[in-house]
């Protein structure tokens, strides 16, 4: 298990969710990061291991351009090398993208109800310096 601070995490999600933000055009809203405890690969657990998820929403730059701006981050995902782990239309204007990074994060956005999107980022496991 890879070693790391817990701040050096949070920054690593926060910069996830920004490059999302960014590719869909408009600043994250009501961001929230927060750290729990995690089990390891090896079903290891301790007060020292431990994983961050982000919790974002982003508005869309235009009214009816979700799936548009999805197409722009999944494209954006591809082209670093990302694995697509999720890819649907669920309406005219209403879908969800999400992927793992090499280094093993999750991203996830997906339309929000009224309007914008919901964007979720989980860290892998890291054990506190």
């Amino acid at each position: 298990m890879q070693t790391r601070s817990e701040n050096d995490v949070k920054t690593k999600v926060q910069q996830h969710a920004e490059r999302i933000a960014s590719l869909v055009g408009n600043p994250l809203v009501n961001p929230s990061l927060t750290s729990r405890g995690c089990t390891g690969r090896g079903g290891e657990t301790s007060d020292k291991i431990f994983t961050v998820q982000g919790a974002y929403n982003v508005d869309p730059p235009q009214k009816d351009q979700h799936l548009a701006s999805l197409d722009r981050v999944k494209a954006d995902w591809v082209a670093k090398g990302y694995t697509i782990t999720d890819d649907r239309t669920v309406g005219p204007d209403d879908g969800v993208v999400a992927a793992k990074t090499p280094d093993g994060y999750d991203l996830d956005i997906e339309r929000a109800i009224p309007d914008g999107f919901a964007i979720l980022i989980h860290s892998p496991c890291f054990e506190r310096p």
